[in-house]
């Protein structure tokens, strides 16, 4: 066409234009300097290499925990690097086919996951309905977008690629945005790494801007370097998150269930200390208009070991209940010991009408199983008597001190009388009805 007798010297001198993006075509690479290619390398590179890390530590752990972070990272960072495009970079062979489906599909599918394992992080969707309902409906939907988006890359005769990464881009901003809904309702609730999960969902944000960005149209090298930024420092996050949690999870069950030397390392407040922090929970609780829980347990026969096991064997129980007070409460809510023998936990902003019934059964159960302490060569069983004073508090409470007061007098009673628990209603100034 381009010697065609009926071309005019103008025409044929006239300059080629730039490639139109709506049509249609098999591939949406656009041209990449060598600075450019040697920056997507570098970002699949370090993807690889957290991936083989990850593949290493499945091997020699074989936890359900590894086997997650080795699928979140081949998953999300497959799905970082087929949008950027590299592969048809390296390979022009690789253009159409299968590349496009599994580009469109694979951010919401990874996007689903991350999802998933987010609500496990927080250890929160059994009891915060909104956690549970934004990690399940958009998980299920997410992965329903991802089946769709599959289907339509690959009727090219209907649907243009751009038109698909147009869409699935919209698909991974809605991915995002229920993320970052659920980090936010976690430090809402009191969960202190949260606050780091939702600096990862922002990086998330800028890796799905830029990825998409890069797939529909050329990014400059600065642009280039924000998104390869943003993708690294978004993987280093939840990992880091994720190992922090994960030991946190491991030393308090080998805590609970007496394995571990007990350290007065684990997180516990102490005395006056607690006032602040319940302070704050009934706070959080009024603000989004929920009950709060304030329990206090007693420990009657803390030190009766004491003349037998020899001194420092109070503190050893102490952190084993600790421990399993801390597992059956999960991380965003208040755990103190307001003195030796009595422990205060609060749950905050709870949705389940039912929530302190069962958290008072779960208490006695756990809590009463026996504790090995003592030295390695000379271990000895204590067996704690437990009572349980549970205050439930609807709308606000200025009188934290008034509450977590009224809590171990419930406990106490419940301990001298064998009751187990004891439960009642606050009403400030007047303190309620008890409810045995």
């Amino acid at each position: 066409m381009a010697n065609a007798p009926w071309r005019s010297a103008e025409g044929r001198r006239r300059k080629p234009a730039r490639p139109d993006l709506t049509k249609k075509g098999p591939s949406l690479v656009n041209t990449v300097t060598p600075s450019e290619l040697a920056l997507w390398s570098a970002m699949a590179g370090a993807i690889l290499l957290l991936s083989i890390v990850a593949a290493a530590d499945l091997v020699a752990s074989r936890s359900v925990s590894a086997v997650r972070g080795l699928a979140f990272i081949l998953l999300t960072g497959g799905s970082s690097i087929l949008v950027s495009g590299l592969p048809e970079m390296l390979m022009p062979a690789l253009r159409g086919g299968v590349v496009l489906p599994l580009a469109a599909s694979f951010g919401p599918l990874s996007g689903a996951l991350a999802l998933t394992y987010l609500g496990v992080w927080l250890g929160a969707a059994r009891d915060d309905r909104l956690i549970r309902w934004i990690v399940t409906g958009g998980s299920f939907g997410l992965v329903l977008a991802a089946v769709v988006l599959a289907v339509i890359a690959l009727l090219e005769d209907v649907w243009r690629p751009a038109q698909v990464l147009a869409a699935a881009a919209a698909v991974n901003a809605l991915s995002v945005l229920c993320a970052a809904m659920v980090a936010v309702r976690g430090v809402t609730l009191g969960d202190a790494l949260a606050r780091w999960m939702v600096v990862a969902c922002l990086c998330l944000a800028g890796m799905v801007v830029g990825l998409y960005s890069k797939s529909l149209q050329s990014l400059g090298l600065g642009m280039a370097v924000l998104t390869v930024a943003c993708t690294i420092g978004y993987f280093l996050i939840v990992i880091a998150l994720t190992l922090q949690r994960n030991r946190e999870q491991r030393k308090l069950s080998r805590l609970a269930q007496s394995l571990a030397d007990p350290s007065w390392g684990v997180d516990m407040t102490l005395g006056s200390r607690l006032l602040p922090h319940v302070e704050d929970a009934l706070w959080r609780s009024a603000r989004v208009g929920r009950d709060c829980v304030v329990a206090a347990i007693s420990i009657a026969n803390l030190y009766q070991l004491g003349g037998v096991a020899g001194h420092g064997v109070d503190q050893q129980i102490l952190v084993v209940l600790l421990a399993r007070i801390r597992r059956i409460v999960g991380f965003r809510n208040v755990v103190g010991l307001y003195h030796p023998r009595c422990f205060v936990l609060v749950v905050s902003a709870v949705q389940d009408p039912q929530r302190s019934q069962l958290l008072a059964a779960r208490l006695r159960r756990e809590l009463r199983k026996p504790v090995s302490v003592g030295e390695a060569q000379n271990r000895h069983i204590f067996e704690p008597t437990i009572g349980v004073g549970l205050i439930r508090i609807a709308g606000s409470c200025s009188d934290a001190l008034g509450v977590m007061n009224r809590a171990e007098q419930l406990a106490l009673e419940a301990a001298q009388l064998s009751a187990g628990v004891i439960g009642e209603d606050f009403i400030e100034a007047s303190y309620g009805a008890a409810k045995g």
